[in-house]
């Protein structure tokens, strides 16, 4: 009779059995945070997010030595197979920049885990959503790395090492001992995200540290465990003749402890436990004996003693605690005071060497990599700094890292002729750009459509007549009839699309044509004004004419050109309008060439608000800039001041750039205080920005992270750009 209700009960428990869910966090920098307001702001957002834990959770870090021989390697390889004499010079260059990195210094790399026991139901995506959205951090589902690999075995004491360990056997016996310290009692001291896990941390040798969070209480079963402490303890104080002062600091802790939980706390069981390891016992009992020193004024530590040695590497596995045989000591912890035990997730380290180096960790000096070519689509990139701070100097640096060691050639447009100093350094044309030499010819073709070319000729006419041909009657009148004279003189070809800038119709052939159209009177008088009003500009002595009443004597193509090109405007800076219309015409001609060739380019345009500021080339700017991103073309505006990118349409630019380098912006704060593209900053990060020294930049990439960075070049570079 029972035996069918026996087995129903079995299979509800099964199916009842909690699920667990694995996640990988990526760590933040602390130092963002580094005010006693934002400092308080993270603590109380993480202890939000811990009131609302139901079932059993486990943080863990793991401390990994690392260095930089992967991409050593990877310089060398690259060195080898490219058949570039130049960019073989500079990738051996940058691999003794590398070996001097490693040779300064230890590095460690930190990875950061969260495991969550659920009823089954619950998404391990909708998880890490809700951790990254309360951490700030980016966390995915992931698979936690193994503590260790190989065979070990359970290594008794002796001479060397007197507690129990774990010891390599079977192949590959050189591999690091490990021993595990379990907590056994919390320290009524002061905790905060300094102190004691950032000491812990700062170790030089491997560990993986484990927060394993085994319960939390329901609010009313916690006050009511509290208050039976509480009474507990006063009645042994009332019938204590003497003092007892351990007992009076207890029930004051209690008491302490039933106001946060009242406040809205949750209380939790907590227990640490620390792997450590090291290559050889005596090595490992000074690790073991440094660690339980330097803990002991906020929790003790202790050796586990033989099975549950080998029973404690299962907590940094996803191992249920109640599966886990070891002498389960946790302490009573409130929300508060265990999100400070969070705090290894404010401790980066080095991460991955994928991708190009950006700088140095301020503060940390550890190398940071980032990769924005991971997909085929380019990650575009805006920077702003004022003038002397080192901007300049790092886009330099920039563009020789990516063509070296990525193999992406770069097109450079500044405007103040440092450009020079990148077209010595790698013995390529420096394309200057002058008022008195230079002819660009607007009829050039462009666009692949009629209508697009048309469109971009208009543009260019509207810059240099310094008003728009729309908004009235007259105006709609005066670009149709520019648009008919354009249209007549490129179907004169039998394929428009193959004229070639030798026989592209000049400016001047464009007035003749639009002088003779309308078939009206009126539209005949607006058709000759307009004429005469280009021709006075751009042609005979007009103040233009030798610019853009000719053919175009540059060779702007950048298709299936694998080299790098600069382009500088300084002999026209004094002639904003001319200025701008080179600009257009060398981005036009890039963006022509990226729709049929799509290998990787980085697209550099300095001073871009001598662009921006005339409405029609700012629409094709923003137009350009979406091209660019699906032909793998990276396109990096920089200018002075934010307010450039924000202001009416620029602001179709600045969100197009998902990546932001931000030099010393004392003058501009306000934006990234008011805007809400930057609403993720906090004080400290306003903080920087407006200190920031030389060199010294915030490295915001979107949906990533944010990074406080130093610019150390190479020896090279700093010989090549240090005059920048």
């Amino acid at each position: 009779m029972f035996e069918p209700r026996t087995k129903s009960k079995r299979m509800t428990s099964r199916r009842m059995a909690p699920t667990s869910h694995t996640l990988l966090v990526d760590p933040f920098d602390i130092m963002l945070h580094g005010t006693s307001d934002g400092l308080q702001s993270l603590q109380n957002r993480f202890s939000l997010w811990l009131r609302g834990l139901t079932g059993p959770a486990r943080f863990v870090t793991w401390q990994l030595p690392a260095d930089l021989s992967p991409r050593i390697n990877q310089v060398v390889t690259s060195a080898l197979n490219t058949e570039n004499g130049q960019r073989q010079a500079l990738l051996m260059e940058y691999r003794r920049h590398y070996e001097r990195l490693q040779s300064e210094a230890e590095y460690q790399r930190a990875i950061c885990g969260l495991a969550f026991w659920t009823e089954r139901g619950t998404s391990t995506r909708a998880l890490s959503r809700g951790v990254s959205a309360a951490l700030d951090t980016v966390a995915i589902p992931a698979k936690w790395p193994a503590l260790f690999s190989g065979d070990y075995y359970l290594a008794a004491p002796n001479r060397q090492y007197t507690n129990w360990h774990l010891a390599p056997s079977g192949e590959g016996s050189h591999r690091p001992f490990y021993a595990m310290l379990a907590s056994y009692q919390f320290q009524p001291t002061i905790w905060d995200f300094g102190r004691p896990m950032a000491q812990l941390l700062r170790t030089n040798f491997p560990l993986a540290l484990c927060v394993d969070i085994a319960k939390t209480w329901t609010h009313n079963e916690a006050i009511n465990e509290i208050e039976n402490v509480v009474q507990a303890y006063s009645v042994h104080l009332a019938t204590l003749r003497g003092e007892d002062s351990r007992s009076l600091k207890k029930v004051n802790d209690c008491r302490q402890t039933l106001s946060e939980l009242n406040l809205g706390d949750a209380l939790h069981d907590v227990q640490i436990v620390i792997a450590v390891a090291a290559d050889d016992l005596t090595t490992l009992k000074q690790r073991v004996n440094h660690i339980m020193d330097a803990m002991k004024p906020w929790f003790l530590l202790r050796a586990e003693i033989g099975e549950a040695q080998a029973q404690a590497a299962r907590f940094f596995a996803a191992q249920s605690t109640t599966e886990i045989a070891v002498p389960h000591t946790t302490w009573p912890v409130t929300s508060r005071e265990l999100a400070l035990l969070f705090a290894p997730l404010g401790y980066r380290k080095l991460s991955g060497l994928e991708g190009t180096l950006r700088g140095e960790a301020a503060g940390a000096n550890y190398p940071v990599f980032h990769n924005s070519w991971r997909d085929k689509r380019a990650t575009h990139e805006v920077w702003v700094g004022v003038s002397g701070y080192g901007k300049t100097f790092a886009l330099n640096c920039l563009l020789l890292r990516q063509w070296a060691e990525e193999n992406v050639p770069f097109t450079l447009l500044e405007p103040m002729g440092h450009g020079a100093h990148l077209a010595h350094a790698l013995n390529i044309p420096w394309y200057v750009m002058s008022a008195q030499h230079t002819c660009l010819n607007p009829q050039d073709v462009m666009f692949p459509t009629l209508v697009e070319q048309k469109s971009h000729t208009i543009r260019l006419y509207e810059t240099l007549l310094g008003r728009q041909l729309s908004g009235d009657q007259k105006a709609n009148q005066e670009r149709a009839l520019l648009g008919e004279a354009l249209e007549l003189l490129y179907s004169g070809f039998d394929d428009w699309r193959t004229i070639t800038p030798e026989i592209a119709p000049l400016t001047e052939t464009v007035c003749d044509v639009l002088s003779g159209l309308g078939d009206k009177e009126h539209l005949l008088r607006i058709a000759c004004d307009l004429a005469d009003e280009i021709a006075g500009l751009c042609t005979g002595r007009g103040p233009w004419a030798a610019f853009v009443n000719g053919p175009t004597n540059m060779d702007l193509s950048t298709r299936n050109k694998a080299q790098p090109q600069v382009f500088s405007f300084h002999e026209m800076e004094q002639d904003p309008i001319m200025l701008a219309i080179a600009y257009t015409q060398v981005l036009s001609a890039i963006r022509r060439d990226s729709l049929s060739d799509e290998s990787p380019r980085i697209i550099a345009v300095d001073e871009v608000y001598r662009l921006m500021r005339h409405p029609s080339l700012l629409d094709f700017l923003i137009e350009a800039a979406k091209t660019f991103r699906t032909r793998r073309k990276k396109l990096v505006v920089v200018d002075q001041q934010m307010t450039v990118f924000l202001e009416n349409k620029a602001r179709l630019v600045f969100e197009n750039c998902p990546i932001r380098v931000i030099f010393n912006q004392r003058q501009g704060l306000h934006v990234f205080r008011d805007d809400p593209a930057f609403q993720h900053f906090n004080a400290q990060h306003l903080d920087i920005i407006a200190n920031l020294p030389r060199f010294h930049y915030l490295f915001d990439v979107q949906d990533e992270g944010i990074w406080y960075l130093y610019n150390r070049p190479s020896d090279g570079e700093y010989a090549r750009f240090s005059n920048t």
